[in-house]
């Protein structure tokens, strides 16, 4: 990396880092050589001051510095640290000596053999960290990977999107290697970061982008419309590459795609056809590939969504790509690039990419698994892998059964009830006797490579009531048995609904009982469950307006939700995802400023740092036409009890989005009644449906048909 002095304008001081010499600028500042208090030599990038005047700016800065921290330090230059606060903002990265890819191909011609094999692993190892965060880097180019003595390294990742907002009319990337979304202006997800890493690697083999020179109108439509040059790429790479150039972003392999095929000999699902075109061969894919391991089922036999559907993360074609297992003596890749060893290493069974830590429940750099065992060391959310997680549960046995029932007489309703019961959904875990039920779950999601979501509805007194003490001994017994068999598998818990939306000792609840107990217990049940690294555990943020944002906030602190992953709402409510999402926001705010300034209630003269705020999951079972309104007067209207034309909402993702939102689970069950539904009259009859509802808790049949029918996105 070239050093230039520093010129005259240039500051000397940026925090507690000295800057020593230049090292480039960009569109959103100048990088410098800083030395830290330790004497470390880092990379310091300055942004510039018109960006760093906007508080909107500095609010994205903030959000994207924070993904940016937890990608891991696998073939990148790691981000160390960064002030969004002061007066003069910058980031501060590893310091990584050597020339860039662009530089050292200009120089010394194309890489070849395997240093060019290296320069892949190494790429993709960097992208399935950096994908694994959250994080889509927007801008892989060949100036962009250093070619440092430990091997390759992707820097500037994910800050990238931060210069939207300023080129609101531009394109941002570099052209000759971005992706047909970028070009078309389309959102883009990790998918483009698979095209990038595509073009980068032709370039490093050739010594030209796959795409030609020319201007750049000229490089945009053939990246739009035209197939690459591969020239100097063969065998296992060249169809690799070949692949992730496709023009339609689902049909590309994901970083652990790549990784999988480059380790192995296993041929790609679709052979590439070479066409000559102006004396140039260029390569395409005769039909798309469809990349999973081998052996690997489709998500539909795992209950989970349908392969062919899945939702898409970031608005870039397929997401960041669903978690897959290497396949089977893969354990590592071992490659020479430039005469150093560059390694990439996944234990059997070890989760893709690296999760946030849930020490703190919100923030922080999960460590990798050792090598020498696939136990990890450290605590991972498998639901915060950067990806749209694969759900697991069997399929729900009351729809399925209903499915035969009406088979014969009543096919269109059986087909709906079929659909209904392949929606993953969580695994209620409410008796003494669960071994099975557990034992099966997390044996069927390994081997779909799925997570399960367990509800546990177990507290003695959850519903307001305060419990004896030898109650409670039993139930911590029993979750520690449920945490034993869990083990070191995937899993979400979604732990006591209720449990602090209603309280013993609290207005309109038993006023015998303790808030303290309750707070002790459930801090217990956190600490017993998340005692096992891949388990994340949810704490009750009830809904919005009901008991309200103040005093939920007061009860998860005093939970200890910093202990959990976060906590779920909507779980007793029919509110629209939109609108569960904003309470969602609300409160962890809230949250976040009370930790932060030890304050009551929720100051809004404070403004919540984002690395801090608690994340949440959304139940979507039966929001999809959201809330009921009654159109006649009733002296208790009871909303919450099976409401009319009420459907089911969105279905289990984690790509939802939202940087708060872990997931959209289907948590309460569809067809299941909330109890009978006076609605204040006299009489056992629902008045607003004419019937006599079944008991809460039982399956209903018509309730569960209704809600197929009206479900917002449809059934299909």
């Amino acid at each position: 990396m070239t050093l230039e002095a520093l010129r005259d304008g240039d500051p000397r001081l940026a925090g507690p880092y000295v800057l020593l010499a230049r090292l480039g600028e960009g569109g959103m500042g100048a990088v410098y050589l800083g030395q830290g208090p330790d004497g470390t030599r880092v990379a310091v990038k300055l942004i510039h001051h018109r960006m760093s005047a906007d508080a909107d700016f500095r609010r994205r800065f903030a959000r994207e510095v924070a993904a940016a921290r937890r990608v891991a330090r696998f073939c990148t230059a790691p981000v160390l640290d960064a002030d969004v606060e002061g007066e003069m903002a910058y980031l501060v990265t590893e310091y990584v000596e050597g020339p860039n890819l662009e530089d050292a191909v200009r120089r010394s011609g194309p890489l070849k053999g395997s240093a060019l094999d290296g320069l892949a692993v190494s790429m993709a190892v960097a992208l399935r960290a950096i994908h694994g965060a959250g994080v889509v880097h927007r801008d892989l180019k060949p100036a962009n990977v250093l070619l440092s003595q430990v091997g390759p390294k992707v820097i500037d990742f994910g800050i990238a999107r931060l210069a939207d907002a300023e080129m609101s009319s531009a394109i941002v990337g570099t052209p000759a290697y971005m992706s047909p979304e970028q070009v078309s202006g389309s959102q883009v997800g990790p998918a483009s970061d698979i095209f990038s890493w595509g073009s980068t690697l032709a370039f490093a083999a050739a010594g030209a982008s796959p795409f030609g020179s020319g201007s750049v109108p000229t490089i945009l439509l053939r990246i739009v419309n035209e197939p690459p040059a591969l020239d100097g790429l063969s065998g296992q790479l060249h169809d690799l590459v070949a692949a992730a150039l496709v023009k339609k972003p689902a049909d590309r392999p994901t970083a652990q795609d790549i990784l999988d095929h480059l380790s192995t000999s296993i041929p790609l699902p679709a052979a590439p056809a070479s066409e000559t075109e102006g004396g140039a061969e260029r390569v395409h894919l005769t039909q798309p590939p469809r990349f999973s391991s081998p052996g690997t089922a489709p998500a539909q036999a795992a209950g989970g969504v349908d392969a062919g559907t899945d939702p898409v993360a970031d608005g870039g074609g397929r997401g960041v790509g669903r978690s897959r297992k290497w396949v089977a003596g893969a354990a590592a890749v071992v490659v020479a690039a430039a005469g150093v060893v560059a390694f990439a290493s996944q234990g059997k069974g070890s989760p893709t990419g690296v999760r946030d830590p849930a020490a703190r429940g919100t923030s922080g750099t999960g460590a990798a698994a050792s090598p020498a065992t696939s136990r990890p060391t450290a605590a991972r959310n498998p639901l915060r892998a950067g990806q749209d997680v694969r759900f697991y549960a069997p399929p729900e046995p009351a729809a399925s059964r209903q499915a035969r029932l009406w088979a014969e007489d009543r096919p269109r309703d059986a087909e709906l009830m079929t659909k209904l019961a392949a929606i993953p959904y969580a695994i209620r875990l409410g008796d003494s006797e669960v071994r099975a039920k557990v034992d099966n779950a997390v044996t069927g999601a390994g081997q779909q490579d799925a997570v399960p979501v367990f509800l546990i509805n177990h507290l003695p007194g959850s519903e307001c009531r305060p419990a004896a003490t030898a109650e409670l001994t039993a139930y911590h017994d029993w979750i520690n048995g449920i945490a034993d068999q869990i083990g070191d598998a995937r899993a979400a818990v979604i732990l006591e609904p209720g449990s602090l939306a209603k309280m013993p000792g609290t207005p309109d609840c038993d006023p015998q009982g303790s808030p303290d107990q309750r707070y002790k217990d459930l801090r217990q049940a956190v600490q017993t469950l998340k005692s096992h690294p891949n388990t994340a555990v949810y704490l009750d943020g009830s809904q919005d307006l009901w008991p309200g944002t103040e005093l939920m906030a007061d009860r998860l602190i005093g939970a200890s939700i910093d202990r959990a992953d976060g906590f779920f709402v909507n779980t007793a409510g029919y509110q629209s995802t939109e609108k569960s999402v904003a309470y969602g926001k609300k409160l962890s705010s809230c949250i976040a400023v009370r930790l932060a300034t030890g304050r009551k209630g929720c100051p809004m003269d404070v403004k919540a740092d984002p690395a801090t705020m608690p994340h949440f999951v959304v139940d979507t079972g039966r929001n999809g036409q959201g809330s009921w309104a009654p159109t006649r007067h009733y002296s208790d209207p009871q909303t919450w009890c099976n409401p009319p034309g009420r459907g089911v909402g969105d279905r289990p993702t984690t790509a939802t989005g939202e940087e708060l939102v872990d997931a959209y689970l289907w948590i309460a069950r569809a067809g299941t009644s909330g109890g009978r539904c006076r609605r204040g009259t006299d009489g056992e009859k629902d008045p607003e449906r004419g019937v006599v509802s079944p008991e809460a808790g039982e399956w209903w049949p018509e309730l569960a048909l209704e809600r197929a029918k009206l479900a917002n996105p449809p059934l299909r």
